[in-house]
């Protein structure tokens, strides 16, 4: 996917992640005691080769997020560092989606720009805030999976913090609180949203019954969903049954380019051993394992992860860090159910939960983590769904602030 730093800077860009020309790419010689390669002079760069030459890390990210991930970075991190000050412990912003449990964890802040401060802050953490610069990645790989690694973190923190602001701006409106300036972010932060997803066909047309002719309309299909913002390159999932062989994305793969990253797995192998399939392999299994269904997609679209938490049933498990693991109760968004679920298999894993309401609805949100759907013929019908079930949390979402602030959609 990268093979220099020109094409990481590309897709920081061309994905609206990134501010142009912010991005200062770091990357350690080959030979022992060489010099640090850097794609471009910045005076910044002094400051990371110390991060680099403390931390041992061979490869680093720094770069300014684009809007709307700056206003909503900038405010969870001065709100962050506040909170420190009062209590005396390191700022940090606790994200509970499911791509920053499993990619980020707790993501510190940093105020000052200095290679002790940062290095420090990267002791337990692959990712950092700091405060109005932008975000830093790192990577303990070199070449292109290094480069890889680094798009990975970055455009999750641009997840997280998204998600992160606006589930908490509707719970604080709810509660008749708000944060000194949170109205403003709101209204910057909207100001930039990008457009409601539109899906107006165009796949190809199915249902696809050779690998060859399988693949290329899954490689179509991932192209889709990322262009259409429904998904960034490097998460979610895309999987075609042909018989008993389950053809899907591989763990870690970009699905803007897969036409050489999908496994193929019988489905009577629950391990697939050796083809490294999507962690989602158990869900995606147990949902074509019905001959009506044939294929699956999943994204995260930023709305329905959003709508998916905001919950107010008083429940045990609230605040206990376990809801999106095995919530007892019934919501749904949509017209469609929300389920919890961790990823992969195991008594709590997406596959106990997420197949029975796919097969029942075309489609499940699952909590704090994305969104399902199911293809009987082809990928239109399943991103159709997909757009349609994100349009529809987005809209919700905006009645529901309205209803308790009085902020709209700018």
């Amino acid at each position: 996917m990268f093979q220099s730093f020109g094409d990481l800077e590309n897709k920081l860009y061309g994905s609206r992640l990134a501010e142009p020309e912010t991005a200062l790419l770091a990357s350690a010689s080959q030979k022992p005691g060489g010099p640090l390669n850097f794609n471009r002079e910045r005076t910044a760069a002094k400051v990371l080769a110390g991060v680099m030459e403390r931390t041992g890390h061979p490869m680093i990210l720094f770069a300014a997020p684009a809007e709307p991930y700056r206003t909503v970075m900038d405010f969870l991190a001065a709100r962050a560092a506040s909170g420190a000050r009062a209590s005396g412990k390191p700022p940090a912003i606790t994200p509970d989606d499911s791509e920053t449990r499993c990619f980020l964890g707790e993501i510190p802040v940093v105020r000052c720009f200095s290679a002790d401060a940062i290095a420090t802050g990267l002791t337990d953490a692959s990712c950092i805030f700091v405060e109005e610069k932008g975000i830093i990645a790192v990577d303990g790989s070199a070449g292109s999976t290094g480069l890889a690694g680094l798009y990975t973190r970055f455009s999750a923190a641009c997840f997280a913090v998204f998600v992160t602001f606006f589930t908490e701006f509707l719970a604080d409106s709810r509660k008749g609180y708000l944060a000194p300036g949170s109205r403003d972010a709101f209204s910057r932060a909207t100001a930039h949203l990008p457009p409601a997803p539109v899906f107006d066909g165009g796949l190809a047309a199915g249902p696809f019954e050779t690998p060859e002719t399988a693949r290329s309309a899954m490689a179509e299909a991932g192209r889709r969903l990322v262009s259409m913002g429904m998904v960034d390159a490097c998460f979610g999932n895309i999987s075609w049954r042909i018989g008993d062989t389950l053809h899907i994305s591989r763990s870690g793969s970009f699905l803007d380019a897969l036409e050489d990253d999908i496994a193929a797995c019988a489905l009577n192998d629950p391990e697939c051993a050796g083809e490294r399939p999507s962690s989602e392999y158990p869900a995606h299994a147990a949902i074509v394992s019905r001959a009506s269904v044939r294929g699956v997609l999943h994204g995260h679209p930023l709305f329905s992860v959003i709508i998916s938490m905001d919950c107010t049933l008083e429940c045990t498990l609230r605040g206990s860090g376990l809801c999106h693991r095995q919530c007892p109760h019934q919501r749904g968004a949509a017209g469609v159910s929300i389920v919890a679920g961790e990823v992969g298999g195991g008594p709590f894993g997406l596959c106990q939960t997420v197949p029975e309401r796919v097969l029942a609805d075309d489609a499940a949100v699952v909590y704090g983590h994305g969104v399902f759907t199911s293809a009987k013929t082809d990928f239109n019908e399943a991103l159709f769904r997909m757009a349609a079930i994100e349009n529809e949390c987005r809209r919700e979402y905006f009645r529901r602030v309205e209803a308790v602030s009085g902020m709209k959609e700018t």
